[in-house]
């Protein structure tokens, strides 16, 4: 018999340690229903399904230096929101309130070859 070390399927179910039979069984005339050995089955595990867009998460190494396979995550209704074009709403709203303020000052209508006048608080020549 060979022995089978416990590990994880991939829907998530842990199998114990066990030993396996090398070769098949003799063919049965009938179908022999399981004894029962007082185990319990393992519990299936039901899998997370995922209702809205995802986005795929590669492989990476923790800090702690915990290695995290490469999973599907979900993505939350405002990151698609936001990646969508729906985050501009701000700038809208900064728009229309410069739209209804007035827009710039008329100062920044000047001839762009005029120059700034001196301050009077410093004498010419001099830079602070």
């Amino acid at each position: 018999m060979t022995y089978v070390r416990p590990h994880h399927r991939r829907d998530g179910t842990y199998v114990k340690g066990h030993h396996r039979r090398t070769r098949p069984r003799a063919a049965q005339p009938y179908a022999t229903p399981p004894r029962a050995t007082g185990r319990r089955a393992p519990a299936v595990r039901p899998r997370a399904v995922s209702t809205g867009p995802t986005t795929y998460v590669a492989p990476y190494s923790r800090a702690d230096g915990t290695y995290v396979r490469g999973h599907h995550r979900s993505i939350s209704p405002r990151t698609v929101a936001v990646a969508a074009g729906g985050g501009g709403g701000f700038l809208l709203f900064i728009l229309v309130l410069l739209a209804l303020a007035g827009g710039p000052d008329d100062d920044s209508k000047k001839p762009a070859d005029t120059k700034p006048s001196h301050s009077t608080s410093a004498p010419a020549g001099q830079h602070l």
